[in-house]
């Protein structure tokens, strides 16, 4: 147990012990104990925040409140972002819930958030509620469809959610990382990437890659989309090798 002061001088008892030795996956040893990856996300997000940023990113019930509400409504949904990336490696601080929803689902998340929404553009729909900012993602793309109907399904204290799958992941940051016109996010967007690969070295396959692979050449439209997705790939097959993943690569056509 470990007892840290808040930001405002008032004491904080923190009653997670993250040194558990007795593991039985990789993952094990970043988890709060009695939680899985998607509830030591959002606790981090809560109670960490709350000390270092002087206010809480999230708030657990209300992520249980707002999933709860999707599952009811039949919401077509899977947990993106870096909730996703919590359930698929080590967890992390993260300020907001992005979820990825079908765009014919879009008129049931606005029933079930009504009254939260702040602001919407083409590509995402920001709602806050309470401390909790939302990010809805609409799936406009056959492969982020596909993504959201074979997501795979987690839990948050026995809520039953949907998550993104490890490929899907992958090339969600693949596809978004030659699209930042901020170095440092592209650079965070590849960290990722490496950090998925090595964290799951035994969990993914070469179809895997190659599901990546192609996904990312049928987004070429015009000779510079290919030339930016071609490095992209090459790229990765680079990485690839430096985990001594060599027979993972994605051979170019």
């Amino acid at each position: 147990m470990k007892s840290l002061q808040g930001n405002l001088g008032e004491w904080c008892t923190v009653e997670y012990d993250f040194r558990v030795m007795a593991m039985n996956s990789a993952q094990d040893e970043y988890l709060i104990r009695g939680h899985n990856a998607l509830e030591t996300c959002v606790i981090l997000s809560e109670d960490y925040a709350r000390l270092f940023a002087k206010r809480k990113f999230m708030e657990i019930e209300t992520v249980k409140r707002v999933l709860r509400g999707l599952n009811e409504k039949g919401v077509r949904y899977c947990l993106v972002g870096g909730m996703a990336l919590a359930h698929h490696s080590i967890p992390r601080l993260t300020q907001d819930v992005d979820i990825m929803v079908l765009p014919e689902d879009l008129p049931l998340v606005q029933q079930a958030l009504q009254g939260h929404l702040q602001r919407g553009t083409a590509v995402v729909l920001i709602f806050q509620v309470g401390e909790t900012r939302i990010d809805i993602l609409p799936a406009n793309l056959r492969a982020k469809r596909e993504a959201v109907l074979g997501a795979i399904e987690s839990a948050i204290d026995d809520l039953p959610v949907k998550v993104i799958k490890l490929r899907d992941l992958i090339l969600l940051k693949m596809w978004a990382a030659p699209e930042r016109p901020e170095r440092t996010k592209r650079l965070q967007d590849e960290t990722d990437i490496v950090s998925l690969i090595e964290f799951n070295a035994g969990g993914v396959s070469a179809e895997d890659i190659a599901h990546v692979g192609r996904n990312l050449l049928a987004l070429c439209y015009t000779p510079p989309d290919l030339d930016k997705y071609r490095a992209q790939i090459n790229w990765l097959n680079e990485e690839l090798e430096k985990l001594g993943l060599s027979a993972l690569r994605y051979h170019l056509p």
